[in-house]
């Protein structure tokens, strides 16, 4: 369960959005759309817990796994290094290590000298595969290729079978429209959910 109950964000003298009410279920994927400034990001940090609502309520029930759209790693650490140390709570992580690797075809390269669209892949791997009810990807496309979207769209499709909460925000919502999104559209402070998603038969 997640809610937001007219929640009002302000920076200083500038107001994001107020009176924001939003219900998110079960199962289900949400994109969020919106130009620049309209306060996607803000809406995902605000549910993570890492900027603070100037009033209203946000309710929710379960962790919460957050990719921001950008991801800080130890540069000099590799990448094997850091997956262990970051999946140190599993029982087999050199299994969960060879398995992700092989599917994300990350090499073991010192995290600096990633690519950008491993870097972005390394910080999918991370977030969708850490146990979470909820899970938020601030422009999780950015930089990958065809090879890396599939294996992000088969995640998260994985993850809405699970029952989870996905909410991505995005410009380009098409990619996913077989999962059957709710898209949320931010305007000038104001939101409009412009398509349901589907009822299973």
């Amino acid at each position: 369960m997640l809610e937001l109950i007219t929640v009002e964000k302000k920076y200083k003298d500038h107001t994001v959005f107020s009176n924001m009410t939003l219900s998110f279920k079960e199962g289900n994927l949400y994109i969020l759309q919106g130009v620049n400034g309209s306060g996607k990001s803000t809406i995902l940090k605000l549910i993570a817990g890492i900027a603070y609502k100037t009033s209203g309520k946000i309710m929710k029930s379960g962790s919460v796994s957050f990719l921001p759209d950008k991801f800080t790693f130890p540069k000099l650490m590799r990448v094997k290094s850091y997956l262990m140390e970051v999946f140190s709570f599993v029982k087999d992580k050199n299994k969960l290590y060879t398995d992700l690797i092989s599917l994300y075809q990350i090499p073991n390269k010192r995290i600096g000298d990633l690519s950008k669209g491993n870097l972005e892949k390394l910080g999918i791997l991370q977030i969708l595969n850490t146990p979470a009810d909820i899970y938020l990807l601030d422009e999780p496309l950015d930089g990958l290729d065809d090879f890396a979207k599939k294996i992000l769209r088969d995640e998260i499709k994985n993850k809405l079978k699970e029952n989870k909460i996905v909410i991505l925000s995005l410009h380009n919502k098409t990619y996913f429209n077989e999962l059957n999104p709710i898209i949320i559209e931010i305007k000038e402070g104001m939101v409009n959910e412009k398509k349901k998603r589907k009822e299973a038969n």
